[in-house]
């Protein structure tokens, strides 16, 4: 029988704070999943990054996309979603600032093309095999119970990561 190597790594990081633009969203009628990738359009045309990654000032550098569920109190399948920067500048009007909370992650490498698939099989397929569980639950149904957001990481030279907060079992 083979040794089963975890496609991921695990990392313990302590809390950092990021910038950048924000959006409401829902998981009913997989609207999350339309808007999103609208969001990063709208990001892009109006020539946001540049701006955005230069108050990048604090590690881990590069882009996140972070998922904050249970935004809304009436309704779990509510969500926000930012594109962020680590950073420790104002957020000022044009965008939002959240903390990211210390935590232990669950890191699995892939690629822009493979991040929703690579996201789905993390929670379905691979952490069930292994030591770990994701802190989140409510992914099937949409309807989350939340102690900690997801993240998808894109860093230098086409770097893309998912970031899963987890738990040994």
């Amino acid at each position: 029988m083979r040794n089963m190597e975890p496609p991921f790594r695990i990392e313990k990081k302590d809390s950092f704070r990021v910038v950048g633009p924000a959006m409401r969203t829902t998981n009913q009628k997989g609207q999350g999943r339309k808007m999103i990738p609208a969001h990063w359009a709208d990001f892009k045309a109006k020539g946001l990054e540049k701006d955005l990654l230069s108050r990048a000032n604090q590690e881990p550098y590069g882009l996140f996309g972070i998922n904050i569920y249970n935004t809304d109190e009436a309704d779990p399948r509510i969500f926000d979603y930012l594109i962020a920067v680590s950073s420790d500048t104002e957020a000022g009007d044009t965008f939002s600032s959240y903390e990211i909370p210390a935590r232990t992650w669950a890191i699995f490498p892939c690629t822009l093309e493979t991040l929703g698939k690579t996201e789905a099989q993390a929670i379905t397929k691979w952490l069930p095999k292994f030591k770990y569980r994701p802190l989140n639950k409510g992914y099937i149904t949409g309807r989350m119970k939340s102690n900690a957001p997801d993240l998808e990481y894109y860093g230098e030279n086409g770097l893309v990561e998912v970031w899963i907060a987890v738990e040994k079992k």
